[in-house]
């Protein structure tokens, strides 16, 4: 491929993307609007399966105690969301084959939780167990229960046992419904969109395999549940919702402060959740990857004509370890475009006042998104409105070193 393959970015900047597309898309589907789009991911979750207290009762005030904590909810190590299966049938309508649905299946949901040190989770099936089935109900006659000691044509009393499905009070179900909870945000707001199974029973519980071979796994316990139909519903995440969420005995409240990656004293200082949201994005967009808004300035460097020169250095490309990226000596019409650091710029000699404003606009821009709840389109058309004595005033503010809240809520801008 010809040499001058590798620098088709930047030598055709009268194109609008030379060879390579850059992250517009993305951005536009991801980020605007407070990443209202942005897909939610698998690790945030709570599940809450709610145990009938009137069965829990039948079993005892020492299990009963122990399972109303419900501290089993957050030991739910991963869950499988609802899924459908719909029978359908082809019939022939007319002489046109006409799909039909006949029936909607629930296909069964799987728990998995941690076998922890306290055991609630196996006190959990135990409980079930205990209360559906009259099996296990005779553990304090010892490893061979009387109740297993008998023959099919022993009379009375021997024979009066009760095995199985054979066992009383359990009139009301063990499980009132199980729900799973997706965590997430929207619109910068904390929310769950949740999925109840409506008469939950147990198909299959499985306890974990010991192995000696296995020095690094932790035991698990494994359900699979059965139900009837599912709920969907939404809301606001907070204290206690969904149920147990947020509780003192296990969840850290205390806000972890964000410092910022900028290396000056003032800009790392955050001052409530807004400055430490602004200051995260500011980080990610100006800092982590130099992006100011859609497209970064340095892509409207490269796609101008007026900030660019020539490049007249020799033929011999210096390919040596101490090259990074080498300088592209080719005397063909190839030229390299300016880059310009939004956030430093500030602090730059010889910066002119159209950076200096370029980049209040798109710090101001990010803050103002945040602060309002306005898109990026709308707060930069917002920030534009403003007077020019007030853009004026925002400017200074920047460069003397505040960030670009404070420079927004000394001119007024936002509260």
């Amino acid at each position: 491929m010809p040499l001058n393959r590798n620098f088709d970015n930047f030598s055709n900047f009268d194109t609008n993307k030379g060879i390579m597309g850059d992250f517009t898309h993305a951005s536009n589907l991801y980020r605007r609007n407070n990443f209202r789009l942005t897909p939610k991911v698998k690790f945030l979750y709570h599940v809450v399966i709610d145990v009938n207290p009137v069965a829990l009762k039948q079993l005892g005030n020492s299990v009963s105690s122990m399972l109303n904590k419900r501290e089993f909810n957050i030991l739910a190590s991963s869950a499988d969301l609802p899924s459908y299966t719909v029978n359908t049938e082809t019939v022939n309508q007319y002489n046109r084959k006409k799909v039909i649905q006949t029936r909607i299946n629930y296909d069964e949901v799987g728990i998995e939780f941690h076998d922890d040190a306290a055991g609630l989770t196996t006190l959990l099936w135990e409980a079930y167990y205990r209360y559906y089935y009259e099996d296990g109900n005779y553990a304090d006659q010892g490893t061979r229960p009387r109740a297993y000691q008998t023959g099919l044509y022993d009379s009375e009393p021997l024979n009066t046992y009760r095995h199985g499905f054979n066992r009383q009070g359990n009139s009301v179900p063990f499980f009132n419904s199980i729900s799973i909870h997706q965590l997430h945000h929207n619109n910068a707001d904390s929310h769950h969109t949740s999925f109840t199974l409506v008469n939950p029973i147990l198909t299959q519980w499985n306890h974990d395999r010991v192995d000696q071979a296995d020095g690094s796994g932790t035991m698990k316990n494994n359900m699979r549940v059965a139900y009837e139909t599912v709920l969907y519903n939404r809301g606001y995440t907070e204290n206690g919702n969904p149920a147990g969420f947020g509780d003192n005995a296990h969840y850290d409240r205390s806000p972890s402060p964000y410092s910022s990656t900028s290396t000056s004293s003032v800009d790392k200082n955050t001052n409530g959740i807004t400055d430490g949201w602004t200051k995260v994005f500011t980080d990610i967009f100006f800092e982590a990857i130099g992006l100011t808004e859609i497209n970064s300035l340095q892509q409207k460097n490269i796609r101008a004509t007026s900030p660019t020169s020539a490049v007249t250095s020799t033929n011999t490309v210096p390919f040596n370890k101490d090259v990074v990226f080498p300088t592209n000596s080719t005397t063909n019409l190839l030229t390299l475009a300016q880059q310009f650091n939004n956030i430093s710029a500030f602090q730059q000699s010889g910066t002119t006042a159209q950076q200096q404003a370029d980049g209040a606009r798109y710090q101001s821009t990010s803050s103002i998104s945040i602060a309002t709840g306005r898109n990026i389109a709308e707060s930069q058309v917002y920030y534009d409105s403003l007077p020019t004595s007030t853009k004026a005033a925002i400017e200074a503010s920047l460069v003397s070193g505040d960030s670009a809240n404070t420079a927004l809520r000394n001119a007024g801008v936002i509260q």
